[in-house]
């Protein structure tokens, strides 16, 4: 287990302490271009939404802002056609132009009108997204707001993605997520333009989705008798399961359809398969051994057999799939699957001797192939797998998702292999990001907010020609430490928001300030969303090197907008009168530090943080 290298501390508080000036537009994503203008879009009960004729899809988004705008305003705002180019007076109008990318769209917002124009529906719903951003935050929640002004600031954007995936994961296989959870992480991500949900559905631990030709996989292999405590191999004696039935599946996908978000299933093989071989043990490379669902976390030995029964068995799979999730891409996993069973096999030995593979790596490659081919020609879908399928050969045509940094990725490139970006320091959101002296336990290292910001998917060491072969970036949520939806969103939250600007947004376009100051309308939002959201946002974050010797160096940083850092030494709160941090402090074993984030009015930001050295 590698050490903490940084630190974090903070407290979570509930905090109504607003910026003294209010950002006018607080977009996230952060737009390509916006011009500001001066007045308002007025909406009233003479508003009009205005569409082209005969786009079912284009009519859908504009119902749905319609209901929306009913619901939180009391407003019936009417949708009609208009089949000519003119403008109407007081009217939202959706405006088509063949000549612009996939998801890219522009506004264009006066007191008189407002223009969404885009050649997609996609680009279309990002505007109304904007739109909706730039409305008080009370647009998001599911009652009639009293006593504000449903005004629009007007301006012109000009918007569109840098990477055309933009994803969040959610593992269900450790800890079963209820379906409702998967729709308010769908939800959070639509708002910020973020298009890819990346859905872990099996593991070790657990087979969480419903297959009507193995039922075993849900009655036997969503379920486990107990799972570990804390880092220790001590089981709890608490049996956990749970999966999602195939009604819910549809429920999530059709959810997600309307929200221009992709749903993408994991089907993990040939490692991570302990709940499917425990339900199947003809999967595995020995069927008459026992089997059961595994009770610890980490890597397991028995993986599937690359045998005829397998195959067949992940085809039958993949078919019934193909009903589910008309996403073009499928997860197949390809990740830390260990070789000690087919090195064992004498079937696995002999098939390596028929193939003519020199070792178990390619036979792993051999299982990587034999499913993308499968899943193109019968289902038309590409395949994404974790980094190791590069590993003993890459497998043309495959999507390389790279997590064990950033080297498979640039290998993946340089070998004509398109590539997602979910290197683990930068992306995984089951790492810190508080005190782990204080916080509940979570993944090894460090991750606040502001190095989820700063981070681009493609280092700056790659050439240009490779840089079209980096497709997307991706939030990765695993619950070996998350076992309920109210972490899960607080580990998700705000952190995956900023990563919904870093694959939207070109590098040079990105400002931590200013997103900064954003998040504070942000959080309101996500206030309406009823998100548990991370609020160390609001505290002072203490950084050191825990391996460093005394006396040794500390940072302290604040994100709220604004604030200031004061501290004591001698064990008193501080106060405006305190010292105020401007550089780092050098402290010794059995130290006491205080400190709190203040606004140049005196008022305090968030809650006094103490730590001891």
């Amino acid at each position: 287990m590698k050490k903490i290298i940084s630190c974090v501390v903070v407290i979570i508080v509930c905090c109504n302490v607003f910026a003294t000036d209010n950002v006018r537009y607080g977009i996230i994503p952060k737009p390509k271009s916006l011009k500001e203008l001066a007045g308002e879009f007025k909406i009233n009960k003479h508003t009009a939404i205005i569409i082209p004729e005969g786009d079912t899809l284009v009519e859908e988004i504009a119902v749905d802002f319609a209901d929306r705008i009913k619901t939180c305003t009391g407003i019936d705002i009417k949708v009609r056609t208009f089949p000519s180019s003119g403008t109407t007076p007081n009217s939202i109008i959706f405006k088509k132009d063949e000549g612009m990318g996939h998801e890219e769209y522009t506004l264009h917002i006066t007191p008189q009108n407002i223009v969404i124009t885009a050649t997609t529906p996609n680009g279309m719903y990002y505007g109304i997204q904007t739109i909706y951003q730039l409305l008080p935050a009370e647009i998001y929640g599911e009652t009639k707001a009293g006593g504000l002004k449903w005004e629009i600031p007007c301006c012109e954007i000009q918007d569109a993605p840098t990477f055309p995936y933009r994803g969040l994961m959610l593992d269900a296989g450790r800890y079963f997520m209820p379906k409702e959870l998967v729709m308010k992480f769908i939800d959070v991500m639509s708002m910020h333009k973020q298009n890819f949900f990346h859905w872990h559905l099996t593991e070790d631990q657990g087979w969480r989705i419903e297959i009507k030709k193995y039922p075993r996989l849900t009655e036997i292999g969503a379920f486990r008798k107990e799972s570990p405590i804390g880092e220790t191999k001590e089981g709890d004696g608490i049996p956990h399961g749970g999966f999602y039935t195939q009604e819910d599946v549809k429920e999530v996908v059709e959810y997600a359809r309307k929200r221009y978000v992709t749903v993408v299933p994991e089907i993990e093989l040939p490692g991570h398969a302990t709940a499917a071989i425990a339900a199947y043990p003809e999967l595995s490379c020995f069927p008459d051994r026992e089997y059961e669902v595994a009770t610890t976390w980490g890597i397991k030995e028995d993986v599937f057999c690359p045998s005829a029964t397998t195959f067949r068995f992940l085809e039958n799979v993949f078919t019934e799939l193909f009903d589910l999730f008309p996403s073009p891409y499928y997860h197949i996993g390809g990740d830390e699957c260990p070789r000690a069973r087919w090195k064992e096999s004498p079937y696995c030995q002999d098939l390596m001797k028929v193939l003519g593979l020199e070792n178990e790596d390619q036979l792993q490659i051999f299982f990587v192939q034999r499913m993308a081919k499968f899943l193109k020609e019968k289902g038309n879908k590409t395949v994404i797998g974790w980094d190791e399928i590069l590993d003993g050969g890459a497998v043309p045509g495959t999507i390389v998702m790279s997590y064990r940094g950033h080297n498979p990725a640039v290998r993946a490139a340089k070998q004509g292999l398109n590539t997602i970006v979910t290197a683990n320091r930068w992306n995984y959101l089951d790492y810190y990001q508080e005190d782990p002296d204080t916080e509940e336990l979570s993944m090894f290292l460090f991750l606040p907010l502001e190095k989820v910001y700063n981070y681009f998917p493609i280092p700056d060491t790659v050439p240009q020609q490779y840089h079209p072969y980096f497709i997307g970036q991706q939030g990765s949520v695993w619950t070996e430490y998350i076992q309920t939806p109210r972490r899960a969103e607080y580990m998700a939250f705000p952190r995956a928001v900023a990563m919904s600007e870093v694959a939207w947004c070109a590098k040079e376009d990105k400002d931590w300030d200013s997103f900064c100051k954003r998040m504070v309308k942000g959080f309101a939002r996500l206030d309406h969303k009823d998100i548990h959201y991370s609020k160390a946002f609001y505290n002072v974050i203490f950084h050191f090197d825990r391996k460093a010797d005394f006396p040794k160096k500390i940072r302290l940083s604040i994100d709220y907008p604004g604030a200031e850092v004061y501290y004591t030494i001698d064990g008193n709160r501080p106060t405006i009168r305190s010292l105020v941090y401007s550089d780092s402090i050098t402290v010794n074993q059995g130290d006491i530090i205080r400190a709190q984030g203040f606004l140049k009015n005196g008022r305090k930001v968030g809650k006094m943080i103490e730590k001891k050295f």
